[in-house]
């Protein structure tokens, strides 16, 4: 049961480009006055209204973190700001403003941020957010990548090899005996938009245990009936925080 939820619309500031990413931050009366932070990523196309981002955020809000969205450049409220969606123009700097989404929790909320806690969690192409730059991103204490594709060459938009290196988790992730504590993916074989042999890349070039991958045999791109299952499997990893 929802417990009244509370939602607190906010701008995130670039600087560096003199425009504003539109957010919100959920939680209820029952979140601690200090907790982790998840940011909830949204798939491609999605913004921060999306059916299954209000869907965690909620989720996560109850659960007792402080969850945070905002519209990625060219998308739901911030495209009034920065102009439509081009995949090849704006996908590097949307991938890369996750790095001051960070910095803006970190300075702007401490006073609410555990420990400086940070979570990302994302499906698609939020996945791939999360394993490009969130990875290389170490404020991050734990990721968490939903159906995410590992090497953007195998998409049927022709993409220039530069920007393929700029979004495939594939040119980013690294083994690490870290990983172990700090990633936790999951598919559906079932996928019919990013193919199931991509989790199994991404587990064997990060060097995950198979605990660490949740699979899935139905459910497509948006873990359609495992929902519950799949929060609190989530759940249960976070408690390495």
């Amino acid at each position: 049961m929802m417990i009244d939820l509370k939602i607190e619309n906010i701008d995130i500031p670039l600087k560096p480009d003199n425009i504003q990413l539109k957010g919100s931050i959920y939680y209820t009366s029952n979140t601690p006055s200090k907790a982790p932070w998840i940011i909830i990523l949204a798939g491609f196309l999605a913004h921060r209204g999306s059916k299954f981002v209000l869907n965690f955020c909620e989720r996560f809000a109850n659960a007792g973190y402080f969850a945070i969205s905002y519209d990625y450049r060219g998308h739901g409220e911030t495209k009034k700001e920065t102009g439509s969606f081009d995949f090849i123009k704006t996908t590097p700097k949307i991938f890369s403003d996750i790095h001051d989404v960070i910095s803006w929790i970190i300075e702007t909320q401490s006073k609410r941020l555990l420990d400086n806690k940070i979570v990302l969690f994302g499906r698609s192409y939020g996945g791939a957010i999360i394993l490009t730059h969130g990875f290389i991103d170490q404020r991050v204490k734990i990721l968490i990548a939903l159906c995410t594709r590992y090497d953007y060459t195998t998409v049927q938009l022709k993409i220039p090899n530069d920007l393929v290196k700029q979004v495939s988790p594939k040119h980013f992730i690294c083994k690490d005996p870290l990983n172990n504590e700090r990633i936790l993916l999951a598919h559906c074989k079932d996928d019919a938009r990013i193919p199931f042999e991509n989790v199994l890349q991404i587990k064997e070039h990060l060097g995950l245990k198979s605990e660490n991958v949740l699979i899935y045999e139905n459910g497509g791109h948006s873990f359609e009936g495992h929902r519950d299952q799949l929060f609190e499997q989530v759940k249960e990893f976070l408690k390495k925080l």
